[in-house]
């Protein structure tokens, strides 16, 4: 079996060594006995899997609506009851319904794949061409899960990220987003040939009131759900596979913007093309991290900050500092992680485009 560095276990390294130890499946695995607080834009992000599962972006909205409306109450039901899961059911009701009325205005894309897992082995940056393995001969490899692959009328595919927010995040904490230039990054390795253009960033906006009628046309001017239908030619045509059309694609028009924003409603959208440079050294980046937390000496330390009060193992954390024991608190407070199946399938995850189709795997 691999041994797999999610872009979950990444993120908690870069961000709290001390949280990474304590929670990582190749460290401590350790996970609060008390269920962590139930999280809204998880029942979102689910809802909008639905909404643009590439087998149904033709179909009329009245028949794919009450699937995504269904999609989100499925996935609140699934979240332990608690006060939180009441609140969430009130909050992302109103954010999905909104989202449904301002997206067509939005969307200049096309869905190709939705919630799909992507994995790219670890390069040896000692030799150059092969990948990291462990003494006992397991390949090393990231995956991630993008939530959406889009094709735009160029034939251009970006990687799209949902992202429900207090408020709107800044232009230069977008452009640092190394975890989504690493889904670039990981995609283009899990299917050869086909380049990203770069990440959209779709930001969904908590507590906006006052937004008024959205508009009534859709931004590609089409009915329904807007956007690019899969079964329509455009840009070189949507039923070739990339590795052929991408020699025919239209010229971009003069002075296209590396960075490109539209807010509409509570929903905003920061396209960012993303240079060959910036996602092809984001893999020697992610063996860089990778060989540091394979070193078994790589030092321990907390990092406080920000994010200290959503950190699961704020208390033991705090204990430590303190110069106590922490032995009790992670005894009374946390438990193994358990070894359970793989994340479970989400609809489309693994297929459902009829257009811009994606070549096999090598």
């Amino acid at each position: 079996m691999d041994y797999l560095i999610t872009a979950a276990e990444r993120a908690s390294y870069k961000r709290c060594r001390r949280q990474w130890d304590l929670g990582s499946v190749h460290r401590r695995s350790l996970e609060p006995v008390e269920p962590e607080p139930a999280d809204v834009a998880v029942a979102v992000r689910d809802a909008l899997a639905v909404y643009y599962y590439p087998g149904m972006w033709d179909w009329q909205s009245a028949i794919v609506l009450p699937l995504v409306r269904k999609a989100f109450m499925r996935s609140i039901a699934e979240q332990p009851p608690s006060p939180e899961r009441t609140r969430n059911l009130d909050i992302g009701t109103a954010l999905l319904e909104r989202y449904i009325e301002w997206a067509p205005s939005m969307d200049e894309f096309g869905p190709i794949r939705i919630d799909h897992e992507v994995e790219a082995i670890v390069p040896d940056l000692g030799e150059p061409g092969r990948g990291l393995y462990l003494p006992d001969g397991r390949r090393i490899v990231y995956t991630d899960r993008v939530d959406l692959l889009a094709i735009d009328v160029y034939d251009a595919y970006w990687v799209v990220r949902h992202q429900v927010v207090p408020d709107w995040q800044d232009i230069r904490t977008l452009l640092l987003d190394e975890e989504a230039v690493a889904a670039c990054w990981a995609w283009e390795q899990t299917y050869i040939g086909m380049d990203v253009a770069g990440t959209i960033h779709n930001e969904i906006r908590v507590g906006l009131d006052d937004l008024g009628p959205p508009p009534p046309e859709t931004a590609t001017g089409r009915p329904g759900r807007g956007g690019y239908p899969q079964h329509e030619g455009s840009g070189g045509g949507r039923n070739v596979p990339q590795h052929q059309r991408q020699y025919g694609r239209p010229e971009l028009p003069a002075g296209t913007e590396r960075v490109e924003q539209q807010t509409g409603g509570m929903i905003r959208r920061t396209r960012i093309r993303r240079t060959r440079e910036e996602i092809h050294g984001m893999g020697a980046l992610v063996a860089a991290e990778a060989l540091e937390m394979l070193n078994s000496e790589v030092a321990m330390y907390p990092s406080p900050g920000t994010h200290c009060p959503a950190c699961p193992f704020d208390a033991p954390c705090l204990t430590m500092c303190e110069g106590a024991d922490p032995t009790l608190d992670l005894a009374a407070r946390y438990r193994l992680r358990p070894v359970g199946p793989a994340l479970k399938t989400r609809l489309g995850a693994a297929g459902g485009s009829r257009g811009g189709v994606v070549p096999p795997r090598p």
